[in-house]
């Protein structure tokens, strides 16, 4: 499949301990990694209406770029793939040079494309990021449930559970992330894209359609955020559990400061 974007409708419900919805519109890159290099008109670690950066995703140090610090958190993990696998990663982009990735897809095929498995990568607005393998084979993608262990919102208890439902990007993509504590789901959030060809002209339509994107996803994760402070559901501190936040990249002085 040719690098693309997808337009996507995304949706929040949360079930407990208070109902509410919220839906908005995004689009989202979708290109393999060898390939991004030719893709001229999109910034690659430099400024432009949108552009990718290396610093945005997982860097353990490694030269390469993505790719290969992807590949070294793999084996970290001891998991095994080919040398030559192929790795789409669905994301969304820089805008004017800010971004805000909740979360972005790796998906890693054989060298003639047959599925192998894929990663997501998580980040907070405390620019931590943590990834997880995403490898039960269920229909058209992947799917695993496992524990958080990460701190994503006040109003989720990093000791939850992530079920992750991984769509293969095809002409449509979708994903599924239930957040779930010991008695079930409690918040259901859904990924729904359709395929757009990537041009040029394409990219500068949608600086007008979808302007400041990742600022908007931010504003609104916290408006969202602040309406659920303001009815006193319970929350709780990030520092409030340090010990349960497990390997998580660039971690916050919340949690270096427990290990001095």
């Amino acid at each position: 499949m040719k690098a693309c974007l997808y337009e996507c409708e995304v949706m929040h419900r949360r079930l407990k301990p208070e109902q509410k919805r919220f839906d908005y519109r995004i689009f989202m890159l979708s290109v393999d990694l060898a390939d991004l290099p030719k893709v001229t008109f999109l910034g690659l670690n430099r400024f432009n209406l949108f552009a990718l950066n290396d610093r945005d995703h997982i860097d353990l140090g490694k030269p390469g770029g993505i790719r290969a610090n992807l590949f070294a958190w793999l084996d970290e993990q001891g998991i095994d793939y080919p040398s030559e696998a192929r790795v789409r990663l669905v994301t969304l982009p820089r805008v004017l040079g800010y971004a805000f990735k909740p979360v972005s897809f790796y998906y890693l095929s054989t060298k003639d494309d047959q599925p192998l498995f894929s990663v997501a990568e998580v980040r907070n607005t405390y620019h931590e990021m943590k990834l997880y393998l995403v490898d039960g084979e269920k229909n058209e993608g992947w799917q695993r449930q496992v524990k958080k262990e990460f701190y994503v919102s006040p109003f989720s208890d990093v000791e939850d559970s992530f079920h992750f439902k991984l769509g293969l990007p095809a002409n449509n993509w979708s994903v599924n992330i239930d957040n779930l504590d010991s008695q079930g789901v409690t918040l259901v959030s859904s990924i729904r894209g359709k395929a757009k060809a990537l041009t040029a002209t394409r990219l500068f339509w949608y600086g007008f359609k979808y302007p400041l994107l990742s600022l908007k996803v931010i504003s609104m994760i916290h408006w969202q955020a602040l309406k659920l402070w303001t009815r006193k559901v319970p929350h709780f501190a990030k520092a409030a559990k340090a010990d349960s936040q497990r390997d998580v990249l660039r971690p916050h002085s919340s949690l270096t400061s427990t290990d001095d």
